[in-house]
């Protein structure tokens, strides 16, 4: 009975040292990593920018991310390469989707915009204005529909 009251208050312990870890701030535009402040110059207008912050994260360290007026969250690693841009309601910059996915939802879902594009290890996730998501691997060939 001790043992597992021991285990219950590191358990409970380690639970509240991995939250306290991630700390949240705001920062500067100028603070973000160079590549992440490209990125936002060339895709969207600066002068739309509401927040920018960054979290430190145990496991993938420094992750950045920049909303703006309209709604849009785009989320950086800790060297400034985007891995998700989520418009809510509105398209993408198609200049960031990948041609393969690109062509791909435009043949075989023509009245969709991606509205949502996410780097994962192994692919790509998007999500289109009709609430689909699709994942596709890293050369961006269509795997399946994700429920």
């Amino acid at each position: 009975m001790k043992s597992i009251t021991k285990i219950s208050m590191i358990a409970a312990m380690l639970v509240a040292s991995f939250s306290a870890s991630a700390q949240k701030k705001v920062l500067e535009f100028n603070q973000l990593p160079k590549t992440a402040q490209s990125f936002v110059n060339t895709h969207y207008n600066k002068g739309q920018i509401s927040l920018v912050s960054s979290e430190k994260e145990m496991l993938s360290g420094m992750e950045y991310k920049v909303v703006l007026q309209n709604g849009t969250e785009i989320e950086f690693d800790q060297k400034g390469n985007w891995t998700e841009v989520d418009a809510k309601q509105k398209s993408v910059p198609q200049a960031i989707i990948p041609a393969s996915i690109l062509n791909y939802v435009r043949k075989s879902f023509p009245n969709n915009e991606v509205v949502q594009l996410k780097k994962e290890r192994n692919g790509f996730e998007v999500e289109l204005t009709s609430g689909l998501d699709l994942e596709f691997n890293k050369k961006g060939e269509f795997i399946r529909i994700d429920d």
